[in-house]
Parts: structure tokens; C-alpha cells; sequence
């Protein structure tokens, strides 16, 4: 009687300790995607680069792991300023995360 209820109680940890492997891992990848995009803005800001109205992918290494950035620019209201979106995606092709940020032309 007691190994089964050992054992039952077993399964239950085990799948709880799965399920906690599971969002400890995406919570990762999470904060890595956003480290890469905050990176890859500030390159955009110290570089004083003033990029131009479409989509293009970058790729980064953050994290002993390499990174997807798909970059879309557009205008604003204000002709000195433009809106970049930045998704991130993990080398496997996962959706990791996804920024805004703008740049301005100095």
C-alpha cells in the first residue's frame, strides 16, 4: 500500500518538475530575446544609423545562443523620428519576444 501511494505521489512531482523545466526555459529565451532587441537598439543609437523604410533580418549571438531579428521600419509623425519593431526569434525558429523603439536622426 505504501508503494503505491509513493509511487503515484512520484508521478505527480515528475510532472510538476517537467512543467517547471518547461517555463524556466521560456522564461529564458524570453529574457535573452529582449537583451538581444535591447542590444540591437542601442547598436542602431550609438552607431547614429538612420535606417531605412522596410523589413530585414539580423542575426546575433546572445546567451551562447544565436538570435533572429527581424527589424520593420516605419515614419512617424515627425519626419526626424522613425518607429523600429523588433522580433526576436531563437535559433530553432521559436517566437522569443518582441520590442519597439525608436530612432532619432541627429
Amino acid at each position: 500500500m505504501a508503494l503505491t501511494i509513493l509511487a503515484i505521489t512520484m508521478g505527480a512531482y515528475l510532472s510538476q518538475l517537467n512543467t517547471q523545466v518547461s517555463q524556466t526555459h521560456s522564461i529564458r529565451n524570453r529574457t535573452l530575446a529582449h537583451w538581444v532587441g535591447q542590444n540591437h537598439l542601442a547598436k542602431l543609437r550609438i552607431e547614429n544609423q538612420w535606417p531605412s523604410l522596410n523589413s530585414q533580418t539580423f542575426r546575433a549571438v546572445q546567451g551562447q545562443q544565436e538570435w533572429q531579428i527581424l527589424q520593420r521600419v516605419s515614419a512617424t509623425p515627425n519626419a526626424q523620428i522613425k518607429r523600429v519593431e523588433l522580433k526576436m526569434f531563437a535559433a530553432d525558429g521559436t517566437f522569443s519576444g518582441s520590442l519597439v523603439g525608436y530612432v532619432a536622426n541627429d
